[in-house]
């Protein structure tokens, strides 16, 4: 059984919150814009208590990719299935000099 980490509770109260949004823009007739969006889910939808530590650093790291996903156009279900194919950053390699060589 897979552990659920901050990140997935984090992903997951997102997707949530953007379902929220996306309904009361689309009853009001408002377009959806990103900056909005990030600002109603930070101030209204954080799921773990007190904003400290590690589950706030995940949050804020999740709750900044949420104007990227919305410029995407995609539906706000979708969410968490385009959060788990986000390319990863790759690794920085740090060669120094004479590293490589063995003699």
């Amino acid at each position: 059984m897979k552990r659920v980490t901050w990140r997935d509770k984090a992903i997951y109260s997102i997707a949530d919150a953007l379902l929220e949004y996306e309904a009361q823009c689309l009853l009001m007739g408002k377009t959806i814009e990103g900056k909005a969006a990030k600002k109603w889910i930070s101030r209204e939808r954080f799921p773990f208590g007190f904003r400290k530590y590690t589950p706030y650093k995940t949050w804020l790291q999740e709750v900044a990719k949420i104007p990227h996903f919305i410029s995407t156009g995609w539906p706000a279900e979708t969410y968490p299935g385009w959060r788990s194919g986000l390319p990863r950053r790759p690794r920085k390699c740090r060669v120094s000099e004479g590293q490589l060589s063995l003699f």
